[in-house]
């Protein structure tokens, strides 16, 4: 039994009904436990109340706690907790899976009506909901390829930023998660849910150059605790040798470097800088292995030496 199927967007929630796609026939079934399955809303356990099993390939799950709008949720299926398990047509059984993200469909309440004398506002579209606006990630820089430059496609894979939800693209960058040199990895379940541009921190170390300032963004790597790869397109002309973060003891490092298993490459005129963050690991902004990776980073210039220094003092400390 196929069982990639229902992977990424492929699940999604809407209030109290979280629905996974498998793809094929199934043996339909309200016998399973409810219990075979876990659902975490921001981190924290929703109970399922029941389940259905239909022969369009779909199995639905009813919550006892409705999802409200923009919540975290992710599910995982355990069938050694239930007597009757999921099952394609021919009798195969569905593979279990840990705790995978869930796309939330759940509409936002409907506002009151406006005054007359208010004019309506409305969202800036984000297709892929990596907190983008389309209109934003359309103009990103493109990698220069036999057919030119695509603005609008900064990782030169042919599929337009704004709708792929592991790529996110301002004017000056272009951030892959899931990559796999550049290009999203064929069974990556990565997704971006914010990139920010921040000023540069008043003090850094006086080697350090920082042009275009900090960069924020947040993933999910798909299960908690686990690793994931990105990589960051940069103009080679900022200078940038490395990209650098600031470490718990407050020393600057170089995560597209060997010892921290990522690498630069030039690529159709931009500068690729690829690296990993482990969720929960020691570069995750909030250190909890929660399905969330959250990072503040730089594209930036520090000479290339075997000593360094902290933000905060002079005392020279050892780097890679």
């Amino acid at each position: 039994m196929d069982t990639d199927t229902y992977a990424g967007d492929s699940i999604t929630v809407n209030a109290r009904q979280l629905l996974l796609r498998y793809g094929e026939a199934l043996k339909a079934t309200d016998e399973v436990a409810p219990g075979a399955f876990t659902v975490l809303v921001d981190g924290q356990p929703n109970a399922v109340t029941g389940v259905s099993v239909n022969a369009d390939g779909t199995v639905a799950l009813t919550l006892a706690t409705a999802v409200a709008p923009g919540q975290q949720v992710s599910v995982g299926y355990d069938p050694a907790s239930s007597a009757t398990v999921i099952q394609d047509a021919a009798g195969n059984a569905a593979a279990g899976f840990d705790q995978m993200p869930v796309a939330n469909d759940t509409a936002a309440p409907t506002p009151a009506a406006p005054r007359a004398s208010a004019a309506p506002k409305s969202r800036p579209l984000d297709q892929d909901r990596d907190g983008l606006p389309d209109a934003r990630e359309e103009q990103a820089p493109g990698i220069t390829g036999p057919d030119g430059a695509v603005t609008g496609d900064g990782n030169g894979d042919g599929i337009p930023d704004k709708t792929q939800s592991a790529v996110a693209s301002t004017q000056t960058v272009t951030l892959v998660a899931g990559s796999r040199d550049g290009k999203l990895g064929p069974d990556s379940l990565a997704r971006i849910t914010s990139l920010e541009h921040k000023a540069a921190p008043a003090q850094l170390p006086p080697e350090m150059e920082m042009p275009v300032g900090l960069l924020s963004f947040s993933a999910t790597p798909g299960a908690a605790g686990r690793s994931e790869s990105f990589s960051l397109y940069v103009d080679p002309a900022q200078g940038a040798n490395g990209y650098w973060i600031e470490d718990d003891t407050g020393i600057w490092v170089n995560l597209a470097s060997a010892p921290y298993g990522g690498k630069m490459v030039t690529e159709g005129g931009r500068l690729r800088l690829d690296f990993q963050i482990e969720d929960g690991g020691r570069f995750d902004a909030d250190g909890k292995a929660d399905g969330v990776i959250t990072v503040l980073g730089a594209a930036a210039y520090m000479p290339l030496s075997i000593i360094g220094k902290r933000s905060e003092d002079q005392a020279l400390d050892f780097w890679f």
